[in-house]
């Protein structure tokens, strides 16, 4: 049993100096709380995501203020023992660390920024963070946490620094639902710990560029709900056919994500996205920083067209195999794995490797049995490291049995059985499909998971939730070898579908609910109804600090912007504030023609507005008039996540770029003649207006084998820029630039265009 230190023990008992108190502990009686009952006196338990699992409420309410301090225990502030045992990160971080996490996740909610001290004294107005709880209660277990809240100051104390944390996500989640009442908290108690040790999202990062700014941002969005792992599948590539009826299997994309300074290595590296040594380490101090675990996947055997494209002879060469398979009777393909492996591991932190072994060739089952074997020995023996595969024994059936000490992910009950795998010794996790698996526009899976289905019917022991009674069917609660379980995105065939925008909203719609029943299960959600509880969660999602890839900007009303230039300048009449600024030379004039001022662009020069982005629902229009003189790929609209261009170096249409992506409309602006474009976006699709009646939607081409055919695209609006900042931008006269938080149609489209100007063209 660990014991308090001396300090410590010396500063509880410490009187008031100077108007400072010794920094309170929870009472004895925390370790025994119960959730509170109904009293015309007692603080109800409090609203966080995922649900507490015990309070007790008492009287009054406890204030932060501008003054307020976060006051980290001298004892435990550069962390213990238990911090690096309990994580699979090596060197994971400490209470200082997360101290400053919070700091910072403070300041974007508030606009205070903290002080941050280590002492053993502190005042009514801070926040305490220490450790030792587990001397008084080891129910709580490596995570939990007692957070204390009354007159004397809040205190979080906690078993690890990482539990620590989590307790700093429920503070934070109540003070966003409390900036309505000066951040004004109920006095009480929680005692909080999960029910599961592993909470995990999984991301294709593939097969769909994600920039490294994005992947900080779903640490964010799933660190805010206690979720402690995030692994990222780094290589993959489309679902092929066999050879035979796939002649040009190498030309297909695939991604490998990881760009190595070594030769032998750098040439798999993807030219769109690909991360240095130096951008991993990076990453995982920021993922640790957030509570997490980064489990890194470089999947073989299969899913390797990234490596077999250069290396066809490594390739199954049977016609009835595909050309992703790595060719395990070939010795050379176990050296260069050994290789990468080797090349690589050392770039990730984490004690838990996953490497994949998933929809190989089932006619050689045993060969792959070998393989995950062999790589179990080759980590432990070479690295110290354990891994962790895609379940699969059930498609790769064979007479050697896979070691027992690999963590098995469950995925689909036609490649792997759950209740099978236990009774046999494995640990296994719960991503079974299709139930969490989200595959975007695939038509395949889940586009949007629904959270409400979540919410009401899965928990991690459930494999199959139409059978939830089925013991032959689903884990025990409490079974010892279920690790926990979590949710995937997965990127199939898909880059050109969504955008980065339209992607963070799929995933980050259903996580609240996934956390609710990774921590507190059944009794959390049985408590409070899913519709009495999807109200807060949006707001809390809509919140959540170090996310901007909501793209949705405060607005007063439905106008997010609206410049007419009437003024001589930029002003933003929407009521926001949003007023733009001239650049390089772009002038406001006087235009004719029944539109008044307008502002006249040349290539160099641009109109820059303080919204960057406009994600669905959203409506924009603009009046321009183009000069007969330009550029190829000449900018209308422009911000990070894209552009809309006047045509493009292969068509003379009005075209948007997304993430890498061009998307052809069949409009063509006429030259030295005044005209409205417009489109809007809901959860489906763009429309596109030219002269304020529809004209055309937004489609890509998915190239599924089993699809083939135009589907409609949802784009983001860049509102950044008016032209460009680079140099290239639309040459000619724009006037009436709006953007709505709604969708909008040609009748409403007809109505605000001739607000801006007397007549249509």
């Amino acid at each position: 049993m660990k014991r308090v230190s001396i300090v410590l023990l010396a500063a509880l008992v410490a009187t008031s100096v100077m108007g400072t108190l010794a920094c309170p502990i929870p009472d004895d009686d925390v370790v025994s709380l119960q959730p509170s009952k109904t009293s015309s006196c007692a603080n109800p338990t409090p609203f966080v995501i995922p649900s507490l699992q015990e309070w007790k409420g008492a009287k009054g309410d406890w204030k932060l203020s501008k003054g307020s301090r976060i006051v980290i225990d001298p004892a435990f502030a550069k962390g213990i023992p238990a911090d690096s045992k309990h994580s699979f990160m090596m060197n994971p971080a400490n209470l200082q660390q997360y101290a400053a996490s919070f700091q910072s996740d403070i300041k974007q909610v508030t606009g205070w920024d903290l002080q941050v001290v280590v002492s053993t004294k502190c005042g009514k107005d801070d926040i305490f963070l220490t450790l030792g709880a587990d001397a008084k209660d080891a129910k709580l277990g490596n995570e939990g946490y007692i957070l204390d809240i009354d007159k004397k100051g809040v205190s979080i104390q906690a078993t690890t620094s990482r539990g620590a944390f989590w307790g700093t996500r429920t503070l934070l989640q109540m003070l966003i639902l409390a900036n309505e009442n000066n951040y004004s908290l109920p006095q009480g108690k929680a005692r909080d710990f999960p029910n599961y040790g592993e909470r995990k999202f999984m991301q294709d990062i593939a097969r769909k560029p994600i920039p490294m700014s994005d992947l900080k941002e779903y640490v964010a969005l799933t660190s805010f709900y206690k979720f402690n792992t995030y692994h990222i599948h780094l290589n993959d590539n489309p679902g092929m056919q066999n050879k035979a009826l796939n002649k040009e299997w190498a030309s297909q994309y695939s991604g490998f994500r990881l760009k190595s300074d070594n030769p032998a290595f750098s040439m798999y590296a993807n030219n769109d996205t690909a991360y240095t040594k130096q951008d991993m380490r990076e990453y995982q101090d920021f993922v640790k920083a957030r509570g997490m675990d980064l489990i890194p996947e470089i999947d073989t055997p299969a899913h390797s067209l990234c490596f077999t494209k250069f290396h066809p002879e490594w390739s199954i060469q049977e016609a009835a195999a595909r050309g992703d398979w790595l060719d395990l009777g070939n010795q050379e393909v176990w050296t260069f794995l050994e290789n990468l492996w080797t090349e690589f591991v050392g770039w990730f932190d984490s004690r838990e490797i996953h490497i994949g072994a998933d929809e190989y060739d089932a006619t050689k089952g045993d060969l792959a049995r070998k393989f995950v074997n062999h790589f179990h020995d080759y980590f432990a023996t070479n690295f110290n490291r354990t891994i962790r595969m895609w379940g699969s024994d059930v498609k790769l059936p064979g007479t050697i049995e896979i070691n027992k000490d690999i963590h098995t992910d469950h995925w689909d009950w036609t490649y792997s059985n759950p209740v099978d795998l236990v009774k046999r010794g494995h640990k296994v996790s719960n991503l079974n499909a299709p139930d969490v698996y989200m595959v975007p526009r695939s038509q395949s899976y889940w586009d949007y998971i629904d959270d409400k289905k979540i919410y009401d019917l899965w928990l991690p022991h459930i494999f199959d939730i139409f059978d939830r009674t089925n013991s032959s069917r689903n884990l025990n609660p409490n079974e010892p070898l279920l690790t926990g379980g979590g949710f995937a995105n997965w990127n199939d065939f898909l880059s050109e579908s969504v955008t980065r925008v339209e992607l963070y909203d799929r995933v980050s719609k259903p996580a609240g609910a996934f956390a609710e029943k990774l921590w507190a299960g059944e009794k959390s959600t049985s408590n409070i109804s899913y519709d009495e509880w999807a109200p807060l969660a949006k707001k809390l999602r809509e919140n959540i600090p170090g996310v901007t890839l909501t793209r949705r900007p405060a607005s007063v009303g439905q106008f997010v912007i609206s410049y007419d230039f009437e003024d001589g300048g930029v002003k933003d009449k929407s009521g926001n504030g949003y007023d733009g600024k001239l650049n390089n030379g772009a002038k406001v004039v006087d235009a004719g023609e029944g539109h008044g001022k307008a502002v006249q662009l040349s290539p160099n020069s641009f109109i820059s507005t303080p919204v960057e982005s406009i994600g669905y629902p959203y409506a924009v229009g603009l009046w321009v008039k183009p000069s007969g003189n330009q550029a190829a790929n000449a900018v209308l609209l422009e911000s990070g996540d894209g552009r809309l261009l006047v045509s493009n170096s292969t068509s003379p249409t009005v075209t948007f770029e997304q993430d890498g992506n061009k998307y052809n409309t069949q409009i063509v602006l006429p030259a030295d003649t005044w005209s409205h474009i417009g489109f809007s976006a809901d959860g489906t699709k763009t429309t596109v207006f030219f002269n304020m009646r529809r004209s055309a939607m937004v489609h890509y081409y998915n190239g599924r084998w089993d699809q083939l055919r135009n589907e409609t695209m949802v784009v983001t609006a860049p509102l950044r820029n008016i032209g460009s900042a680079n140099g290239n931008s639309f040459n000619g006269l724009v006037d009436g630039v709006f953007a709505l938080n709604r969708a909008s149609f040609g009748g409403e489209m007809a109505f605000l265009g001739k607000r801006y100007a007397n007549a249509l063209p």
